[in-house]
């Protein structure tokens, strides 16, 4: 787990412009990777990696070469797969970064393809002055960039990349609808006008100024029918090969565990099949002063595993304190209140001397989990339902708050592909938007940034890509049974208590609404309602004003709107000080 930047040029350019620019890059991002730091500048080209030492973390592994001066790389993630991938090229030392070279030059651009885990890679070839870029298939770590007729750069976070730009760049806020309404920017856009995202199994490749793209992985539909080959012994057996070659490392691991079935289930397989691993303490929240039932689960599996959890306790005011906290993390105002649980989790682990932990994000969005999912099942109109238990803000909502002026500049929601995503009118469309576009960059943005803000790496192992294809072969109907997620049930038999699997089905409580109440009333109106607030430009006062107002009294509950505006208004704020780095 890495940060990983770089600018080429495409012209001569001084050495001590590239000199500026990538250190500069470096320092932004060096909460992502404390332990080592190496940067190199070369003719048109500067490349940098901060490094956070999972594997031989007493061994310097940062930029690779191939050792005759012509091509170096990057990675940003780990290879989950590479002991196994070390064994093919007969390598006996060496950390995941020293795999990625060697299979280049072995399997072509086709080594992507055998890399397991979560990863972005950067790969620059000298005499062909060329860079090829790569991110993981389920788009777990992060890479973005700039190209014009100039240079192109690259980085983990928007700032690495913002920093490198000869001048600001312009805002594009038709994002902030869509994060305010639906909870992200899908796409390749981001908030920043020239910015763009690598997708999630996409390849980038530029020389002489001009870039190709190509995926290299891409989602498919479920079956309609099960598949022969899928079987719930068989899955088992890849899920627990999955998960030990994620509970892997040569420094002290974790896990986060909510007592709900996926984290409980990645937490008991790494803890029963291999007793052995550093990989030994799971860390979880509970809410005061109104409990949630998770916690609960999160005892029973403290002695289903003998083993004692780290709690985390939010209070609302800890809550609304820790955002303000982590504003200066978030590369794109997104508005996911997880946010919260997550950094600090984080940041417990790190004063636990836990250098990276697991979890069990991404199971819901590929053996359905939610409950918007279930809605194609049992509800008459689902093309009216899935909205209501999806977007943060009604269109109502925003004809009612936004600017005239800026109601101008809103623009359709469109996925990687350039395709507008509404209306969404069936359950294909649905989990091709939640597992393309909001799995990405909703859950594990939200993941990687937390974090990472504590130099904290996490693991994924039911967004390995082994473990998502199998997936594929279930018919939709199998996986979510009468009970929702029926598939997994069954799976965790193995190394679940029935309290777990099949615990009661209660909907996770709307936290912002919890946090924007009693004290909270003032803390948002103080925010949204400052004379000086920046969403002013965006915002009708008096509309803000309504809904704080019915928030208040109950009227309307308003707490997640209301939780990503002050979430946009802060974010806004803080730019000034991305503007000061340069």
């Amino acid at each position: 787990m890495c940060s990983i930047y770089g600018v080429m040029y495409f012209h001569d350019i001084s050495k001590e412009i590239l000199k500026v620019k990538i250190d500069t890059m470096s320092q932004v991002t060096s909460h992502r990777g404390p332990d080592q730091k190496q940067v190199m500048v070369m003719d048109r080209m500067a490349i940098g990696m901060n490094r956070l030492s999972i594997i031989e973390p007493d061994k310097e592994c940062l930029i690779q070469s191939d050792g005759e001066d012509d091509i170096y790389s990057v990675l940003n993630g780990e290879i989950s797969n590479f002991r196994i991938l070390k064994g093919e090229l007969a390598q006996k030392a060496g950390n995941d970064s020293s795999i990625i070279i060697p299979l280049y030059k072995k399997y072509g651009t086709e080594f992507i393809k055998k890399l397991a885990g979560m990863f972005s890679v950067a790969m620059y070839s000298k005499k062909k002055h060329a860079l090829h870029l790569w991110r993981d298939p389920l788009g777990i770590k992060p890479l973005y960039y700039y190209c014009c007729d100039d240079f192109v750069a690259f980085g983990s976070e928007i700032k690495a990349v913002y920093t490198a730009l000869d001048k600001e760049p312009a805002l594009n806020i038709a994002a902030f609808d869509h994060i305010l309404t639906y909870r992200l920017n899908p796409g390749k856009t981001t908030v920043f006008d020239s910015i763009y995202k690598v997708m999630p199994g996409e390849s980038l490749y530029f020389q002489n100024g001009k870039m190709h793209s190509e995926r290299y992985w891409e989602l498919k539909d479920n079956e309609e029918k099960t598949t022969p080959e899928a079987s719930i012994e068989e899955f088992r057996e890849l899920l627990k090969e999955v998960v030990l070659e994620n509970s892997y490392a040569d420094v002290k691991g974790g896990f986060f565990t909510s007592g709900g079935l996926d984290s409980s289930l990645v937490t008991a397989v790494s803890l029963i099949e291999n007793k052995d691993s550093n990989y030994q303490q799971p860390i979880s929240i509970q809410f005061e002063p109104n409990h949630v039932t998770d916690e609960k689960y999160g005892k029973i599996m403290e002695k289903h595993l003998n083993k004692s959890f780290e709690w985390v306790t939010i209070t609302d005011e800890l809550a609304r304190e820790t955002l303000e906290n982590i504003i200066p993390f978030l590369d794109e105002p997104l508005e996911n209140p997880i946010h919260v649980g997550t950094y600090l989790m984080a940041q417990r682990a790190k004063e636990l001397g836990i250098k990276t932990v697991i979890t069990g994000d991404g199971s819901d969005e590929f053996f359905l989990g939610y409950e918007r999912h279930a809605c194609w099942f049992n509800r008459k109109d689902p093309v009216a339902v899935y909205p209501s238990l999806h977007w943060t803000l009604t269109k109502d909502d925003a004809q009612l708050l936004y600017t005239k002026d800026y109601k101008a500049q809103c623009t359709m929601l469109e996925n990687g592909y350039g395709q507008v995503i509404e209306p969404i009118l069936n359950m294909s469309q649905a989990l091709r938007y939640e597992r393309g576009e909001r799995l990405p960059e909703y859950h594990n943005m939200r993941l990687d940034r937390m974090t990472m803000a504590n130099g904290i790496e996490a693991k994924v192992p039911f967004l390995d890509h082994r473990i998502v294809e199998y997936s594929f072969q279930i018919s939709r109907e199998q996986l979510i049974g009468k009970t929702g997620k029926e598939w997994l049930q069954k799976v965790a038999e193995r190394w679940l208590p029935r309290e777990v699997i099949h615990r009661e089905k209660v909907l996770f409580p709307s936290l912002p609404n919890q946090w924007i109440a009693n004290e909270g009333i003032g803390w948002c109106r103080d925010i949204l309602l400052d004379s000086g607030a920046k969403t002013k430009e965006y915002f009708n006062t008096d509309t803000v004003d309504l809904f704080i107002e019915q928030h208040k009294n109950n009227e309307v509950k308003r707490g997640k709107a209301l939780w990503a505006m002050v979430v946009l208004e802060l974010w806004l704020k803080n730019l000034k000080n991305w503007k000061n780095v340069q």
